[in-house]
Order: C-alpha cells, then structure tokens, then sequence
C-alpha cells in the first residue's frame, strides 16, 4: 500500500510537470513540493529563493505557482511542503515576502471532512496547526501601522500559535517542519526581548512618555512571558524526546534586569498619574520593527539573559 502511494504521488507530480506552463519556476515548484514525505528537495527550493533574490518580479508568479499546487492537493504531504517552502522565504532575507499579508490560500480546514484517526488524519491537523501560525505571522508582517508594544503582543500569540504544532512521530518531513518550527520560536522570541528591552530603555531614558492604558499593557506583556515561558521549556523538552535537534536553544525567552524591574514597578504605581499625559509613541512600521529588534547594541545588551 505504501509503495503503491509512492508510485501515485510520483505519477501526479509527473503530469504536473509535463502540464506546466514553460516557466523554470513553476517545475521547480512542482519539484520542490513533491509528494515524496521524506524531505524537502533543496536543490530546487534554493533555486527558487535566488530566482526571486535575481528577479524580483517573479515573486508573485511563484507566490501564485504555490497557491495552485495548494488548491489543487489534499496530500499532506504537498500542502505541507508548500507552507515550509513559504515560511523559508521569511528566512531568507527577501523582503518582498512582508507583503504577502494573509496567505492567498486557506488551509485551515485542510481534511477535516477525514476522522482525526483515519491515517492521514494527525498529518491533517499538524497542516491546519502550521497554516495557522504561517497565516497569522504574514500577517502582523504586512501591518504597518502598529506601536511597538502591539507588535510584541501579536508576537506573543504567535509563540502560542507555534506551540499548538507539535512532532508526530518520527516522520522525517515532520521533523523537518518542526525545526522550521523551532527556528521560528527562537526568533520571535529574541525579537520580543530585544523589543521590550528597548522599550524599557526609552521609559528610563525619559525617552518615551506612556499613558496607563500602554503601562497596563506593559505588564500584562510580562505576565503573559512568565506564564508562556514555562510552557517553552515544556514544548522543547517535548519536541526534543521526537529528535528535533535544534529544540535546545531556550535563552530567547524574555527576561527582565533588575533595574527594568524597577522602570516596571514605577510604570505600575504611576500608571494613574500618566492618564493625563497624550502618549508620544512612533507607530512602528514591519520594517522599523526588524530593525529595532536586531538591533546589535541591544542584542548584545545583558538585558536579554537574565531572569526575572
């Protein structure tokens, strides 16, 4: 049964080929999302990221060649592979991704007219978990017209979001996924801490004047880290006991100095006091938001290790 799934999956992948249109990229999209559930076939799916780093204009034909082969599978193995070929192009530094938004296709109910225990049925779900997060993370992206401490609490929910797509077994695709999925975690996170620090740092420095309403919102972002970061070390553990290898970094989870305790504590008793006072907060654009958060001086700063 299981040989006889190869041979159809490689068949189908085949008659895409041959009815493809004569784009390189559209047979590398094929290729790269094959029905094969071992791995993702590298070779093309780093073609594909220089043919959009070496034409930029063919970045929405490809983004359209991914929605088709979407729309046209309920293999999870496909629709699995067409999100990890999306979500590496977050990784790869292209910034035309950021303007993808909401994702033009929609897999969240992706088999779900298939039992949850029939054979595929967990495999269904790990790409409803990943669609989900992928979706949700474009999205913030795309928005440009947030304050900074908004964007650390969308941020915030796609952690959780992350955390909802655990390993099944050992299948190596899945794996595969799930150290996307970990990359991602880690990333998030270290953009959370370098963000809050900073604007822990603009409070202290008189820098930056906040109404009570952002001072509330302030420490509920704390509140919200301290109960998320104990279910992290539980999803790596977790993740780790299925040989996810990268699931051991856990250091990019925010933490707070003792001195930006104090700035909280001030910011929690002066609240009331600042309700009067018009907040002088920047709306922070998607790519403002890349550069605060990486910013060398603040990733470097101590206050990203120590705990609360």
């Amino acid at each position: 049964m299981k040989l006889w799934r190869r041979v159809s999956g490689a068949i189908k992948d085949k008659l895409s080929l041959i009815t493809a249109t004569d784009e390189k990229f559209t047979a590398a999209v094929i290729k790269a999302t094959s029905h094969n559930d071992v791995s993702m076939d590298i070779e093309n799916v780093q073609f594909i990221y220089r043919y959009i780093q070496s034409n930029p204009s063919s970045f929405k034909p490809i983004i359209r060649a991914v929605s088709l082969r979407v729309e046209h599978t309920r293999n999870w193995t496909v629709a699995l592979k067409c999100l990890m070929l999306l979500h590496g192009l977050f990784f790869s530094g292209i910034m035309t991704v950021d303007s993808i938004g909401r994702l033009p296709f929609d897999l969240s109910g992706f088999g779900r007219r298939k039992s949850r225990f029939s054979r595929t049925g967990r495999f269904n779900i790990f790409v409803r978990a990943y669609f989900m997060f992928l979706d949700e993370r474009s999205i913030l992206y795309y928005n440009k017209n947030m304050i900074r401490l908004e964007i650390i609490v969308k941020m915030q929910r796609i952690v959780d979001s992350l955390m909802r797509i655990k390993p099944i077994g050992e299948t190596p695709l899945v794996i595969e996924a799930m150290e996307y999925v970990i990359s991602e975690v880690v990333l998030i996170n270290g953009h959370i801490c370098r963000g809050f620090a900073g604007f822990l740092s603009d409070v202290q420095s008189n820098m930056l004047e906040i109404s009570s309403a952002e001072a509330d919102l302030a420490m509920n972002i704390v509140a919200k880290s301290l109960s998320q970061r104990e279910k992290l070390f539980k999803y790596f553990e977790f993740c780790r006991g299925f040989g996810v290898t990268n699931a051991q970094e856990t250091s990019n989870i925010l933490r707070i100095t003792e001195s930006q305790m104090i700035v909280l504590d001030k910011l929690l008793h002066i609240a009331p006091e600042l309700d009067w006072k018009a907040a002088k907060v920047t709306p922070v654009t998607a790519a403002d938001m890349v550069d605060l958060v990486t910013s060398e001086e603040r990733s470097n700063s101590p206050s990203d290790f120590l705990t609360f």
